[in-house]
């Protein structure tokens, strides 16, 4: 992390196009901290809480041994790797994203959204298909020597296949929240994969299905999620296709 803090400390401070770092500059704001810690809570809330999931998921997959934590923690690994690939695409989303919005260009904004849910849904649908059929060899290439982990393993990277296109549709519809200032709303739907949904259904399905009512806890918690995702973003939709009729109403007085 250190290292990577010099790097991009001197990439900013020696590039003639970037905003210089300067203390003089520093002017205490308590409006401002507020303003960025509202914006930033849905990050803070999707890594937290994924950390918590993971912490229940190791307690109620542990009295099935070890074999069954084995199992779940290659999976999330492997699936930890395609969902930081979506990040990074959403990210890449974001100032596109911000700036039509405070430029109040709302029908870019809209178009760049639905953009990046068509794109993000193929891309995932693809990756699903292919993990879903290949199950067993990708999980092999992380651990090769236990058959019972192979078997649990590929059972629970096939159960998250099924709804790996849906992280499309929630990833791209928080990061169009976050990014226009509703922070609040954005939380609500990082809080939803992560914990607010995932951490409930690896307490109540085991009850029910054992080993697999943990398996199918991801899953679960991503159709609630997006069901969710959809509700908000229709609403937030709402008001951006209302800010930009009134605009164009501006224009044409």
């Amino acid at each position: 992390q250190f290292i990577s803090f010099i790097i991009l400390f001197f990439m900013v401070q020696l590039s003639k196009n970037s905003i210089h770092l300067s203390l003089k500059m520093v002017k205490p704001s308590v409006s401002l901290y507020l303003e960025v810690l509202h914006t930033g809570l849905p990050s803070l809330f999707r890594q937290g809480l994924s950390s918590i999931s993971s912490i229940v998921l190791n307690n109620v997959a542990g009295p099935y041994g070890a074999t069954a934590i084995a199992a779940v923690s290659i999976v999330n690994r492997f699936m930890m790797m395609i969902y930081s690939s979506v990040i990074g695409f959403g990210q890449g989303f974001q100032p596109v994203c911000g700036f039509n919005y405070g430029a109040g260009k709302y029908n870019r904004v809209l178009k760049a959204y639905y953009f990046c849910v068509k794109v993000a849904v193929c891309i995932l649908t693809v990756l699903g298909i292919a993990s879903f059929i290949f199950a067993v060899p990708i999980v092999s290439l992380i651990k090769d020597d236990d058959a019972d982990v192979i078997k649990i393993a590929a059972k629970a990277l096939r159960f998250q296949c099924i709804t790996l296109p849906l992280q499309g549709i929630m990833i791209s519809s928080q990061f169009m929240i976050q990014s226009i200032g509703y922070g609040i709303r954005a939380s609500l739907i990082a809080m939803g994969r992560q914990g607010l949904f995932l951490i409930p259904a690896y307490l109540v399905l085991p009850h029910f299905f054992g080993l697999t009512g943990i398996l199918a806890g991801q899953p679960v918690s991503d159709i609630l999620t997006v069901i969710m995702s959809v509700i908000i973003a229709r609403d937030v939709i709402k008001q951006i296709h209302k800010k930009a009729k009134e605009r164009e109403l501006t224009y044409d007085t």
